[in-house]
């Protein structure tokens, strides 16, 4: 999948996904780019899941190889994620996870500033401790704010 193509699937996602939640679609774009490799990580590409969600509940899941950073160091590691039916599920429990969980409170209380929500979210959401200026950067670098003023 091409950076362009991408963009346009995720965008009617994030869009959708946004109408019901009020967080920042142009993040979620962005977000959902860094975590998959655009669309095409392993990840993404065999469960449909493009932010890393890890399995939980009963729903199905996909074991995969993954990078964590513990104690400052790369870790490879197993994991078992969430796979998901399409984008569009995926998206939306990225969001009901954001809206329901403890640990983003302060994510959905910076919904309106979408810096500031991400930011939050960054901190229980990755390991990298750059995660945050990464998914900023793919969010300016991509105008992806036009989204978020849309």
């Amino acid at each position: 999948m091409t950076k362009e193509e991408f963009i346009a699937l995720a965008a009617e996602a994030a869009l959708a996904c946004s109408r019901l939640s009020g967080f920042p679609a142009g993040i979620t774009v962005a977000q959902a780019a860094l975590e998959s490799r655009w669309g095409n990580s392993g990840l993404s590409c065999q469960g449909h899941n493009y932010f890393g969600i890890k399995a939980h509940g009963n729903g199905p899941l996909i074991q995969m190889p993954t990078t964590e950073v513990r104690e400052g160091k790369l870790v490879r590691c197993a994991a078992r994620f969430a796979r998901y039916d399409s984008m569009q599920t995926c998206f939306a429990d990225r969001d009901h996870l954001i809206r329901t969980l403890g640990c983003y409170a302060d994510a959905r209380a910076s919904a309106a500033d979408p810096e500031a929500f991400l930011r939050a979210l960054a901190k229980h959401w990755a390991t990298d401790p750059d995660y945050a200026e990464k998914v900023l950067a793919i969010y300016r670098n991509n105008h992806l704010e036009t989204l978020d003023k849309s």
